[in-house]
């Protein structure tokens, strides 16, 4: 058989190879070229399939499956925890999530091949806008699930990623969209004309965007405060061990130890412990109140604990959530985790699932949205725990806006892997785009300190007990709502589509 790059079998195999490529753009490999290449391809993928939808759609679902398989094959880590009955399960986690996540793709790419030829500008921009518009489906659809958007190729180039301050990270994914796909127009348009047009726009677009966010760098920084420090604390507690019974005292007097005063703090202390640090028997035992009092009480000035907590509500259903607690070891401020982890911390569509093991999962109720959170009279802030730093433009609450956003997580589940890399990655994007320092504490994953351009003050490494201690950084000035700069990315995608699908002559052919 004569082997052709135009048969079937072998653009099947192309679009799974490309989307493999893709994939190195994510942390810890950052290589954003590889996104760029595994786009262009697609582009060139669809386009020999052109008028044959199904077809199409399966070149995507295989760059998608391609993509999100390798990407994100550290999820499947959770089920190997040391003692988890479930770890035969494992195949089917790592394969069945980037299976679902690929029909976005594949519908997207269906519906180009259905409506558009790749070789003229129309089918050019319906390529750009209509797999930009699958990208933010698959960050808001059933929850949501915007892991790995495409923009998130540009994780450590921090020029590129100042432009988050004046869009979103959907407009940056549309961007990076546009310019891997002016590489396959490249080879699939006969249109000189309109390759010289196509080919400078990428260009340009993509050295301006470099440009500003070069120039934004170059802008004095806002500083902190001199009168509030923060104690970010990473315990490192092993997932196998986090609910052991027999070593839960242990963990909460190590968290205790870490957290206690050095005799030099400023006017405030806040002290941020991670996600579920602790539960809801601590709070109704006198000996771990007495010792969590004491902890606080040696500090000579104002001092507030900021932890992540599990909760127990009056009709016994259980809250992933984030307390406040004062000096007099009273609980002043509690937010209940928004966005829950499908599969994880609820099912979607549990109740029209008639099987038994998810009929009778109970996971966590979520909470009511975004909240600011305040502590004295001058300080406030935007609580998120793990995953909620994910979402553009659904970290703060734009009615009362915080001063920083706070965030814990658990990484532990996940070990040595790219996933705490990734996590940790997409918490720089929220502060550029909010404008705001982001404060995050970890179990274990990487804690650390971020400032408004997503410059990384202070971390801790991946499986390191330690304690970072910073002056609160302050916030720089907003520049409007995120919530409606995610809200204009849409709308100038869905723009594009009604463009590309109007009938009316070429305007560039």
């Amino acid at each position: 058989m004569k082997f052709s790059f135009t048969s079937q079998p072998v653009l099947f195999l192309l679009a799974f190879v490309l989307g493999v490529i893709a994939s190195y753009a994510m942390a810890p490999s950052n290589i954003a070229p590889a996104m760029l290449l595994g786009l262009g391809g697609l582009y060139y993928v669809i386009s020999r399939l052109n008028n044959k939808p199904f077809f199409a759609g399966l070149a995507g679902w295989l760059f998608g499956f391609g993509f999100f398989g390798l990407s994100l094959i550290w999820i499947g880590n959770a089920l190997l925890v040391e003692g988890n009955p479930y770890q035969w399960a494992w195949p089917l986690a790592v394969c069945a999530l980037p299976a679902m996540l690929a029909f976005f793709p594949a519908l997207s790419c269906a519906f180009i091949s259905r409506f558009s030829q790749l070789n003229s500008w129309r089918g050019f921009m319906l390529f750009v806008s209509a797999l930009g518009i699958s990208e933010w489906l698959r960050g808001n659809i059933l929850s949501g699930f915007p892991w790995n958007l495409y923009g998130y190729a540009w994780g450590e180039s921090l020029p590129m990623l100042q432009i988050l301050s004046i869009s979103d990270t959907y407009a940056l994914t549309a961007l990076t969209i546009f310019w891997g796909a002016s590489l396959g127009f490249l080879i699939t348009s006969a249109g000189q004309k309109t390759k010289i047009i196509i080919i400078s726009l990428s260009l340009v677009s993509m050295a301006a965007v470099y440009s500003f966010g070069f120039v934004r760098l170059q802008q004095e920084r806002p500083g902190a405060r001199n009168d509030m420090v923060i104690k970010i604390v990473q315990p490192n507690i092993p997932q196998s061990e986090k609910w052991d019974h027999n070593k839960m005292r242990d963990h909460f007097e190590k968290l205790l130890m870490l957290s206690k005063a050095q005799g030099n703090e400023p006017q405030t202390t806040l002290i941020l412990w991670p996600e579920t640090a602790i539960n809801y028997m601590f709070l109704d035992s006198n000996r771990a109140m007495d010792l969590m009092r004491a902890m606080l009480e040696a500090y000579k000035n104002n001092v507030y604990l900021i932890t992540g907590i599990l909760l127990k509500n009056p009709d016994k259903t259980n809250a992933n959530s984030l307390v406040v607690i004062d000096k007099s070891a009273e609980v002043i401020a509690r937010y209940d985790k928004s966005h829950l982890v499908p599969f994880g911390e609820y099912i979607p569509l549990q109740k029209w699932i008639p099987l038994k093991t998810v009929s009778g999962f109970s996971g966590f109720v979520s909470g009511s949205g975004n909240a600011t959170l305040k502590i004295g009279s001058d300080f406030s802030f935007s609580p998120l725990v793990c995953y909620e730093i994910l979402f553009p433009g659904s970290t703060v609450d734009p009615l009362e806006p915080p001063q920083a956003i706070l965030n814990v997580t658990n990484d532990s589940w996940y070990g040595v892997s790219a996933g705490p890399f990734q996590h940790f990655q997409k918490a720089r994007f929220r502060a550029i785009e909010e404008q705001l320092p982001v404060i995050r504490s970890a179990n274990t994953g990487i804690s650390g300190a971020i400032n408004a351009y997503g410059e990384v003050i202070q971390s801790a490494a991946l499986n390191q007990e330690k304690v970072i201690t910073v002056y609160m950084p302050l916030k720089k000035n907003s520049h409007g709502s995120t919530q409606l700069r995610v809200f204009t990315t849409l709308m100038v995608l869905i723009i594009g589509v009604a463009l590309s699908l109007y009938k009316n002559p070429a305007l560039f052919d």
